[in-house]
């Protein structure tokens, strides 16, 4: 292992750290933004790997609706993105409670069998 990785790994750590003990604070900033199940939604399921058509899917809205909250999440610093790629949120962090809203069908999912 050399030492920049090292040095990165701590600096994950405490990055985790940081994070963890300021979790209640982080969770209000992001609120003033995601601020309906969609978009708890949205914000969960932002990784990095997943397209706004494929967030939009998941959560039961329109591809449009997915592009204003990046949009907004953009402005707001709280997202990195480039068109035709998929969006990374700048805090990895979605409070448990949003997590568990993933795992609900939304509204008007088609229901399988």
């Amino acid at each position: 292992m050399t030492i920049e990785s090292e040095i990165l790994k701590e600096l994950r750590q405490i990055s985790k750290i940081s994070l963890l003990a300021n979790a209640e604070a982080v969770e209000n900033e992001l609120e003033k933004l995601v601020n309906t199940n969609e978009r708890k939604r949205m914000w969960v399921l932002i990784n990095g790997k997943r397209m706004a058509k494929d967030i939009a899917k998941e959560v039961n809205v329109s591809e449009r609706a997915v592009n204003y909250f990046i949009a907004a999440a953009l402005a707001a610093n709280l997202v990195d993105y480039k068109k035709g790629e998929p969006p990374s949120k700048m805090l990895d962090y979605s409070p448990p409670s949003w997590i568990m809203l993933t795992l609900e069908k939304p509204e008007g999912a088609e229901k399988n069998g």
